[in-house]
């Protein structure tokens, strides 16, 4: 379970669509929020001084010391007015690059969860969370929960490759299940044999293209299902589907089809033949999709 979560903010309603899985995850496990934001001097964006012929100068229109006024005054606002009662909040404006800052933060702090808007602008457009958001998967210490959209979380799909790696993800995905009471579908992409290589494999034996086809779906299925028995839970309704490659094509298609809220997602694992390189199918998927993700950077 998550016990303490942080949530970068940079002012913006748009980021603030993190706080309440953030707040609804912490008060599951009796656990604790960390509201970050970094103290960035707003700058007048228009503002110029015409001496160097086309050149101008952009100028500040804060001192630091009034971006951090600001930044703890939000922050307060926002403890006041979104947290549940009773749950611990905890609250930190920090200098420095935004994206540096919260992977240094979570870390020192050991945070369970990121919980963070993929994208979202202050008034000034002081630091875009989108890039941040990108920057703080690729480094953090911790499972990154990305918010693309504000409707609740409802359906989660986990695509899994049949690794240990790929499957790091499902403790962390299935706690933010039973804390949402979500749903959850399992999903594994099998080989697509081509035609031509039926028909070879038919030349060898009869029917023998086919079976290989089937073997493969059917293979696909037993994983699925030994994977429901070990991490089924009274409380937790979990499905499985298998879909053809290419994968990341397969999955967004299946998760338009079922309205999935959530794609949980490893961020690299193989399977024993390499069939698909995880770590790109969960690159393509994260720049294909606007769903919410969580995606899991597995232990070595």
């Amino acid at each position: 379970m998550f016990t303490k979560i942080l949530v970068p903010l940079d002012g913006s309603e748009l980021a603030e669509r993190a706080l309440a899985p953030a707040f609804a995850l912490a008060q599951q496990s009796e656990g604790s929020v960390l509201l970050m934001r970094v103290a960035v001097p707003q700058f007048a964006a228009a503002t110029t001084m015409p001496i160097y012929g086309d050149y101008g100068l952009t100028l500040p229109v804060q001192t630091v010391e009034e971006a951090q006024t600001e930044s703890e005054n939000y922050l307060k606002q926002v403890r006041a007015g979104q947290a549940p009662r009773g749950l611990a909040v905890w609250l930190e404006v920090l200098p420095g690059n935004v994206a540096e800052a919260i992977i240094d933060r979570a870390a020192a702090v050991d945070v369970d969860l990121i919980a963070i808007s993929s994208h979202g602008y202050s008034g000034l457009r002081r630091w875009m969370l989108g890039s941040v958001a990108e920057k703080v998967l690729y480094q953090a210490p911790c499972p990154v929960l990305v918010i693309r959209s504000p409707r609740p979380i409802r359906r989660i799909l986990i695509p899994l490759d049949g690794s240990p790696l790929s499957e790091q993800v499902l403790p962390p995905a299935l706690d933010i299940a039973v804390s949402l009471g979500a749903e959850v579908t399992l999903v594994r992409a099998v080989h697509t044999v081509a035609s031509d290589d039926i028909a070879r494999l038919d030349e060898v034996e009869k029917g023998l293209g086919q079976r290989v086809v089937e073997d493969l779906r059917l293979e696909a299925e037993q994983y699925l299902a030994a994977v429901v028995e070990k991490y089924k839970r009274p409380e937790l309704e979990l499905t499985t589907t298998v879909v053809d490659e290419p994968a990341a094509t397969s999955l967004l298609d299946y998760a338009d089809a079922r309205a999935i809220d959530l794609i949980a997602m490893s961020t690299h694992g193989r399977t024993g033949l390499q069939r698909w390189i995880y770590g790109s199918v969960t690159e393509k998927v994260l720049h294909g999709a606007q769903y919410s993700m969580l995606i899991v950077r597995p232990t070595a």
